[in-house]
């Protein structure tokens, strides 16, 4: 999950880059709507995904009875 996390958020912020026209200087909103909601889903999943891994690193240090 972390690393399909980084791997949207890094989709987004490249959408987000190439949001801007160059000729007319003016953003596309749709562009730049899709690249701010993939950076949001790909930051949940990165720290979901991190969560998960610190809570299984957790039980496998704990000892067993």
């Amino acid at each position: 999950m972390v690393r399909n996390g980084l791997f949207i958020c890094s989709i987004g912020l490249i959408i987000i880059l190439y949001a801007l026209n160059p000729a007319s200087m003016q953003y596309d909103l749709l562009s730049m709507t899709t690249g701010i909601f993939l950076v949001v889903v790909g930051g949940y999943f990165f720290f979901k995904g991190r969560k998960k891994e610190e809570q299984n690193k957790k039980d496998s240090n704990e000892v067993k009875r």
